[in-house]
């Protein structure tokens, strides 16, 4: 019997909450299934659904902060660009 993998499971509810809801879910299904397929006795399929939950999280988590340097870096150019012409009537 080998080790039960790790579900990932908070880092799947905090990357839904915080990042990507449709990567989170996904990732949350994943999770959830480490325990019933560990429980069953599946154990390859306990560790691919750990690795998947992993990843799907990870997923969420680098689109969330691909949009928010792409939302910091649009916005930021624009306030600097409207600093630069303030004082210029």
């Amino acid at each position: 019997m080998p080790a039960k993998p790790n579900n990932y499971m908070v880092l799947a509810i905090l990357s839904t909450i915080f990042c990507c809801i449709a990567t989170g879910i996904a990732s949350i299904i994943y999770a959830s299934k480490v325990n019933e397929c560990y429980a069953r006795g599946e154990y390859a399929e306990a560790e691919k659904a750990s690795k998947n939950a992993k990843m799907w999280a990870f997923i969420g988590i680098g689109i969330s902060a691909l949009v928010w340097i792409i939302y910091i870096a649009f916005f930021g150019f624009a306030f600097l660009g409207a600093m630069s012409n303030a004082g210029s009537y």
